[in-house]
């Protein structure tokens, strides 16, 4: 190997860190909507050298989320095998709305708003991502049904409950997140005591929830905003 190719292999995977991480930051911010334009300008580098690393969109967006795909999946299969079913119940649901809460692309890979438009990227077969979504929600599926599952046969969960109602509630967590934004960071987790207590079958009395609710003032200057 020659002296000069040291160099330019050492600033090839520099370009390389600094366009997954501008892609990281664009894409939670963004969506997956934004462009490889929008994730080159964000790192600093030409259109071009984006192109050189991922032939599309798709790649990126797959070499983005891969870990925190696993990452989730892990977290779901230690939920489901809890010591303690309902605190593995409540630790999974609070940590992954915590996860989608924060990363608006990672929210819509989750939720599926990303997946119609899969392969439009300079029309290649989007083979990588997709592959890892399949798995994703054959994986999430079984841990999350073997959670509720035992969380029913342990009388912590109402019978009523779905693992596919967990994705529709945590939208509902989330929204409050969203709206109680930076002056209200934790209001979200008055919405969510009040869920967890509803999916209890029995409890002797209301849960303490962790979060003060607004005043009329902080409603109706919230409303301004």
């Amino acid at each position: 190997m020659s002296s000069d190719e040291v160099p330019l292999r050492r600033d090839a995977r520099t370009n390389l860190e600094r366009v997954l991480g501008a892609a990281a930051e664009v894409f939670a911010a963004q969506g997956l909507s934004a462009t490889l334009a929008d994730v080159a300008k964000h790192a600093g580098v030409g259109v071009g050298t984006v192109y050189r690393r991922f032939a599309n969109k798709d790649d990126l967006i797959h070499d983005v989320y891969a870990d925190r795909v696993h990452a989730t999946e892990k977290l779901a299969e230690q939920a489901s095998l809890a010591t303690d079913v309902w605190d593995g119940f409540v630790q999974f649901f609070e940590q992954s709305i915590l996860e989608l809460a924060t990363d608006r692309g990672l929210r819509e890979l989750t939720t599926g708003g990303y997946t119609e438009s899969l392969g439009w990227a300079r029309g290649t077969p989007p083979t990588r991502l997709a592959e890892l979504l399949e798995r994703n929600h054959k994986t999430m599926g079984v841990h999350l049904i073997k959670l509720v599952r035992r969380a029913k046969r342990g009388g912590v969960l109402r019978k009523d409950f779905q693992a596919s109602d967990m994705m529709v509630l945590s939208l509902a967590v989330q929204a409050a997140m969203a709206f109680g934004g930076e002056e209200r960071p934790q209001l979200h987790r008055r919405a969510l005591g009040f869920i967890l207590d509803g999916l209890r079958p029995s409890r002797t009395e209301p849960t303490a929830l962790p979060a003060a609710g607004l005043t009329d003032t902080d409603l109706m200057k919230f409303r301004r905003r």
